[in-house]
């Protein structure tokens, strides 16, 4: 049986002990795959996919124990996170820092030996939070429906996207309309004329964009005005949260 070499660390590793990327490399089980989250695809990723998610667990993990936990632990209802999911790894988002943190809870023997691992977003990054839905059969032979909600956020090295389990449609529901509310694009008549201003808006910038682009003036700033207000218009003004997150992550660049 042919052996080979983890691409991260080194090790001599066999069939049972290995993990094969899709880019035909290899890394071992016992070290360098445990130190990746269990959801995260192993399968279908390349070897800068999988070093990318490892500098992106080691810093999310930083973060959480330094900045976020000691929130989670406030008796400051202001500072409080709010706690999303069910099941495996939940999801906290802190409105105050501006960031989200997707955490893993292990245990070495049942409930004992408990260390806790975390990738952690901008919030002003999520782009995605949609509803699906997955048929599975388990050990009884039955068919049930497992529910999530699929998160994806923008601009991300290493895990950008992931599913999230919710109890049911209502739970995400509730989900939704959370993040709906924290970005301002939820669809109530009080936000009419603001969703209606951010379109607007977005189709002067893109006007003024192409005739531009004819007049042969266009440049970097317009550019980046332009997809600002399509973002605007679509996944609602991020500006506030942009600026926390930058603030809160000063320390740890």
């Amino acid at each position: 049986m042919a052996k080979h070499n983890c691409a991260i660390c080194g090790a001599e590793i066999g069939l049972v002990s290995e993990q094969k990327l899709v880019d035909g490399n290899f890394i071992c089980r016992k070290v360098c795959s445990k130190k990746l989250f269990k959801i995260f695809d192993k399968v279908n990723a390349a070897l800068g996919d999988v070093t990318a998610h490892m500098e992106q667990v080691e810093k999310g993990t930083r973060i959480w124990n330094e900045l976020l936990l000691p929130l989670k632990k406030s008796k400051d209802k202001t500072q409080k996170l709010k706690c999303l999911g069910t099941g495996g790894p939940l999801l906290y988002v802190s409105p105050t820092t501006g960031l989200v943190a997707l955490v893993e809870t292990n245990y070495k023997f049942f409930l004992f030996g408990k260390s806790q691992r975390a990738c952690v977003y901008r919030l002003a990054d999520l782009v995605q939070y949609d509803y699906e839905e997955e048929k599975v059969k388990g050990s009884d032979g039955k068919t049930e429906t497992k529910e999530y909600c699929a998160m994806m956020f923008k601009d991300t090295a290493g895990m950008y996207g992931f599913r999230l389990g919710v109890g049911n449609s209502k739970s995400y529901e509730s989900m939704a309309k959370y993040f709906d509310t924290l970005f301002g694009i939820q669809k109530t008549l009080g936000n009419t004329f603001k969703n209606a201003k951010r379109q607007m808006n977005a189709i002067k910038a893109f006007a003024g964009a192409v005739k531009a682009a004819k007049d042969g003036t266009l440049d970097e700033a317009q550019v980046a005005a332009t997809v600002g207000a399509l973002d605007a218009s679509v996944y609602g003004d991020r500006t506030e949260w942009i600026k926390k997150a930058d603030e809160a992550l000063a320390a740890f660049r």
